[in-house]
């Protein structure tokens, strides 16, 4: 795993830590409030759990879909937004997609406690719709946060969304994909692989296998080790331009 220097351990904490509650797919321990990185990760995830920015999000959902696992994972996953099952759970990339995607990590060494997973947009959107963009530059500034604390040394774009906005580029996913590129969000420089959304994958046994082959590099990128920052494009630095009519974030 990747080291802190303000950390001398491992800390993993769940989605919901900010309510107290607990869920059994992920591996939960209190963050050691004594390590200014500790509370320092603790208060972004209270800030992250306790956001009203987008009164929409807020009317729709349950709760906060914060983000789960190791606090100092090398490899970070980022989904866009959460479904109804997950906003239930508070937990991001559950159900039989995320089962596909905890198979295919086992298949390549790691386990969903290995690494970190949030989105781009941290509520249920209203019925289930496509993020805004206004929303996703009101949470930039969470994924910011967190990828600046755990560090990863890749960061899986998991779908066309989340890697349209950590590219600061709207080539589709289908050119881009399995294709890492040094990327840095605030100071943070990181190896991006973007990967299909595994929904998608689940209705076609060829994205599947694509899928596979693309997770499966992830000990080999690890293994490079943090990468220095090439690229000048961030969130903070590209926000998403407005567009108008309803938005059209497919998976591909």
């Amino acid at each position: 795993m990747s080291s802190n220097a303000d950390a001398d351990q491992t800390c993993r904490i769940t989605a919901c830590a900010y309510t107290g509650e607990a869920h059994p797919e992920v591996p939960s321990a209190a963050v050691a409030d004594e390590q200014p990185w500790g509370v320092a990760f603790a208060e972004v995830q209270a800030r992250v759990g306790a956001c009203t920015r987008c009164p929409a999000l807020v009317a729709s959902r349950s709760q906060v879909v914060v983000g789960a696992g190791a606090a100092d994972a090398d490899v970070l996953l980022v989904v866009d937004a959460p479904s109804a099952d997950e906003d239930a759970l508070g937990l991001a990339l559950i159900g039989q997609a995320g089962r596909l995607v905890d198979q295919l990590l086992n298949e390549a060494g790691l386990t969903r406690a290995d690494v970190f997973v949030t989105s781009l947009v941290k509520c249920l959107p209203p019925g289930g719709r496509d993020p805004s963009p206004g929303e996703v530059a009101n949470c930039s500034e969470h994924l910011v946060a967190q990828v600046g604390l755990v560090r990863p040394v890749v960061v899986v774009a998991v779908g066309a969304s989340a890697t349209k906005l950590l590219r600061g580029d709207p080539a589709p996913i289908r050119e881009r994909r399995g294709r890492e590129e040094v990327r840095t969000l605030g100071t943070h420089a990181f190896w991006l692989l973007p990967v299909f959304n595994p929904v998608a994958a689940l209705y076609g046994p060829a994205l599947i296998e694509q899928l596979r082959a693309d997770l499966a590099r992830l000990p080999e990128l690890v293994a490079r080790g943090r990468p220095q920052a090439e690229t000048p494009a961030s969130v903070e630095s590209e926000p998403v331009e407005p567009v108008t009519g309803p938005p059209q974030l497919g998976l591909f």
